[in-house]
């Protein structure tokens, strides 16, 4: 086996532990049982030639109002975690209008 680390909101960390005690399992036990019955249900589904084409052909755009905080922040945007760089991000006038 392979050891690896994960962060759980305080929440599913409880209720995991919780699950794993009324079974008799171990965290990681439970964990691994979960992972691998997720994946049997997902199965191996790989995206098209045609689609990865699409994606990588797509055109650029611009960002009217980039975070120059971005690289920092990118656990915000993709989990909705606290932002590391502590700031919040200022609104322009054309983000206001929406």
């Amino acid at each position: 086996m392979r050891r690896t680390q994960l962060l759980l909101p305080p929440d599913l960390h409880r209720r995991a532990a919780e699950a794993a005690r009324a079974r008799s399992l171990s965290l990681g036990s439970l964990v691994r049982e979960a992972l691998a019955e997720y994946l049997s249900r997902t199965g191996t589904a790989q995206p098209t030639p045609e689609a990865v084409r699409k994606v990588l052909l797509a055109e650029p755009f611009e960002d009217p109002d980039p975070d120059p905080n971005l690289s920092v922040d990118v656990d915000f945007y993709l989990y909705g975690v606290s932002r590391r760089s502590g700031h919040r991000r200022r609104k322009t006038r054309a983000s206001r209008r929406s």
